[in-house]
């Protein structure tokens, strides 16, 4: 587990938790009470959905955290074992567990980025990459609206969609934290078409002008521990799969990594 937990007050704004999450390039801030007690915990996929959802003329430094944060947090002790973990991060749909103590008191918190770490480490040998992956991913070409991209994540519950070319191979990657970049624009609904030019001159946002272009890939036949050094060493989130042709065949990510994990032995 992290014990260096990134916390904030259910009272700070939107704009407040999305410049803790740039500062120390997380996914996930808790929200703690006067006792240093955690009572919510605010995700950037929370951040997105809330401002894709969201009617009101509030500017992302009106909305109040507590507004957006999960309240029902799922919390384990230390002593946990890390399969436990991944099973109940699976059970739940949740990407992390507050780890707390006897008092309740916050101890840190237990991420699929510590799943992967631990795979990694200990998992060599035991899996392929295409027993795990994800088939089939959410693709956008690099012409589409970057609105559309957004979208689809939301609507397909995921953090990631590949960007690709003609032949199916992947160019680039957009994940949410290229959407909490926009999170303003988030709350404009154009309709999701390819770019044009509109009146001014200005060309709608497209997917390339946010995607991080050539991204990692790897082998659908590749160790699955090597996938998770990837994922930990360069601090991403997911891969885009490629067979030996260089197409894009899957995506494996670290909720596929936690589910390997969960299939472990303690």
């Amino acid at each position: 587990m992290n014990k260096a937990v990134i916390t904030c007050n259910p009272t700070d704004t939107l704009q407040e938790v999305q410049k803790l999450m740039m500062k120390h390039r997380i996914s996930r801030v808790v929200a703690t009470d006067a006792e240093k007690k955690p009572v919510g915990i605010t995700t950037q996929k929370d951040i997105v959905d809330f401002l894709l959802a969201d009617t009101s003329r509030r500017g992302v430094e009106e909305i109040p955290v507590k507004e957006v944060m999960s309240r029902n947090l799922i919390t384990v002790k230390p002593a946990t074992s890390l399969p436990d973990v991944a099973k109940t991060m699976i059970k739940k749909k949740i990407s992390s567990l507050v780890v707390v103590g006897d008092d309740g008191n916050l101890k840190g918190i237990a991420t699929k980025a510590d799943i992967g770490m631990y795979l990694g480490s200990k998992g060599a040998g035991i899996y392929s990459v295409h027993e795990f992956m994800t088939p089939n991913p959410v693709t956008v070409r690099p012409s589409q609206s970057i609105f559309l991209a957004v979208s689809l994540m939301s609507e397909h519950n995921i953090s990631r969609t590949v960007v690709v070319d003609k032949e199916s191979k992947p160019i680039g990657i957009i994940t949410l934290a290229d959407a909490i970049m926009i999170g303003s624009l988030l709350k404009v609904r154009p309709p999701y078409t390819s770019p044009k030019i509109i009146r001014g001159g200005m060309r709608l946002l497209v997917a390339r002008d946010f995607m991080t272009a050539n991204p990692l890939l790897i082998n659908k036949d590749a160790d699955l521990a090597d996938a998770a050094r990837l994922m930990t060493r360069h601090a991403i989130s997911g891969l885009p799969v490629v067979d030996k042709a260089g197409k894009l065949v899957g995506i494996i990510t670290k909720s596929d990594l936690t589910r390997a994990v969960a299939s472990l032995k303690d």
